[in-house]
């Protein structure tokens, strides 16, 4: 892994990880918590490309979150949050730190080489940053129109069957268009009354569904913030304290929001679907949520340490993976292979031309099997993630292996989408997009991996499909190349 210009935080950003971790070593008096800064700084700064949006440094810091959460509230309050008691921490959070920088370290190496072929390549793609729109309204009607579907209708990609992962990433497709309209007005620094418009568009209808769908938009914005922010500017700090005075007042809410949905109304409002009292129609669950919301916000500042530790325990989510280095090889034998077998056949192996293919497992099976937790089935099932998933398979060798590649192929994902969007102007939100099927530390292997293929395979071809006619529609253009200046030919002079 090379020094490339296009990582600028590739020397720098370990560094300052190595001085920032030792301080809050000292500080603490905590070797763990001083690898967990250490981790996450030198993690973020690999991957962390100058002309990609940052959803690789997102990703990795998003599940740094889930793996140190639960030790930072257990360091502050002294007892871990949640029902079920975890394993030894320590040792499972070093694990899991050590494996985000090896997914770190597999992301960069691939990315970079195929970037670096890509630009070998004698036809090299324009960078997006060279098209521009010649107006933001076209493109603003667009994501209007395919968000507003959401309220009349609440499409079920489930209904769909066999085709039902195809139909939900083609559902996906107007996330695309919205990460780039939100990336062209931050870009431009104009008509950021339609970015906030469009968010609280894209956000309502979402309020009071079962699966709390309205965190996507929420995401989204976070990542398109984030490639606003550049470290390696020369003026990066004042910039950066500027840029959080400004996003305070939406971090504020988001956190009330976390704390409110995550305490109580999350509960509340998948026993009401369950009894039949919330509908398909968006009104109804709009509603609800705005009814609920009112009623929870009051509790909130009365009483937060519950709303607090139920945020916590749902962000943390090494306890399974904890018991899972206690119960394999102990109890139950490592399956030698048996999740990847089945993760290669799901992502491979397509339902559509094969109908009699084997059902995968729950989570929740898995989590009972590898994890001796007596989880519960039902509409939402309980994992114990990725990397959980490698060590119940190979042992720790083979887990950390598996890290290892898995990061190779993100970064040889990321890559491909980089190198192939059709729509130059819409690459950040294609990689967004794409990159995002993999953002949870909790996700399962088996589906985030045949998520991921699939994600990007339908994303690029609907931007080649559609790409034309997109660039028509919401009026992309490229600005004229600037004539080279030829030299004035040099005067001779006579003796």
């Amino acid at each position: 892994m090379s020094n490339d210009s296009a990582y600028p935080l590739t020397v720098s950003g370990p560094l300052a990880g190595l001085l920032l971790g030792s301080l809050a070593g000292v500080w603490s008096d905590n070797l763990h918590a001083a690898y967990a800064v250490f981790a996450l700084i030198a993690s973020v700064s690999l991957v962390w490309r100058e002309d990609d949006p940052a959803v690789l440094p997102f990703i990795l810091a998003y599940q740094w979150v889930s793996i140190t959460a639960g030790y930072w509230y257990l360091w502050w309050f002294g007892a871990f949050p949640g029902y079920y008691q975890p394993g030894d921490v320590e040792r499972t959070m070093t694990l899991a730190l050590s494996g985000l920088m090896l997914l770190a370290i597999g992301a960069r190496i691939v990315s970079q080489w195929v970037a670096g072929r890509r630009r070998t390549g004698p036809d090299a793609e324009a960078a997006a940053g060279e098209h521009r729109l010649a107006s933001i309204g076209p493109l603003f009607a667009l994501v209007m129109v395919t968000y507003g579907v959401d309220y009349v209708y609440s499409v079920n990609a489930r209904e769909f069957g066999g085709i039902a992962s195809v139909v939900q990433r083609v559902l996906e497709f107007r996330q695309v268009l919205l990460v780039t309209l939100w990336l062209e007005i931050l870009r431009s620094r104009t008509h950021l009354p339609l970015l906030a418009i469009s968010f609280v568009w894209a956000v309502v209808p979402r309020l009071g569904t079962y699966y709390s769908d309205f965190k996507s938009p929420v995401l989204l914005m976070l990542l398109v913030l984030a490639a606003t922010w550049r470290p390696w500017d020369s003026r990066w700090w004042p910039k950066s304290v500027v840029a959080a005075v400004k996003a305070a007042p939406f971090a504020v809410a988001l956190i009330v929001l976390l704390l409110v949905w995550q305490g109580g109304l999350k509960r509340h409002t998948r026993l009401a679907h369950d009894d039949g009292a919330i509908g398909r129609d968006p009104g109804d669950r709009i509603s609800f949520f705005v009814q609920s919301f009112r009623t929870e916000l009051p509790r909130l500042f009365e009483e937060p340490a519950p709303y607090i530790e139920a945020l916590v325990e749902r962000v943390s989510y090494i306890t399974f993976f904890s018991r899972v280095l206690e119960h394999v090889p102990d109890r139950e034998p490592h399956a030698q292979g048996e999740l990847l077998r089945m993760a290669f056949m799901n992502a491979f192996v397509p339902r559509v031309l094969v109908p009699d293919k084997p059902e995968l497992p729950s989570d929740s099976y898995y989590t009972r099997r590898f994890a001796g937790v007596q989880v519960a089935e039902g509409e939402t099932s309980v994992s114990i993630g990725y990397m959980a998933e490698f060590y119940a398979d190979w042992g720790l060798a083979g887990m950390f292996a598996s890290i290892f590649a898995y990061g190779c192929w993100i970064g040889l994902i990321g890559g491909l989408v980089r190198a192939w969007a059709a729509v130059p102007i819409m690459r950040f939100g294609a990689l967004t997009v794409v990159l995002l099927a993999v953002a949870d530390f909790e996700h399962q292997f088996i589906k985030g991996f045949a998520a991921l293929n699939l994600n990007a395979a339908v994303t690029l071809a609907l931007l080649f499909v559609l790409g034309p006619h997109l660039q028509r529609w919401i009026g992309v253009s490229r600005p004229a190349a600037t004539p080279p200046v030829t030299p004035a030919p040099a005067e001779v002079s006579s003796r």
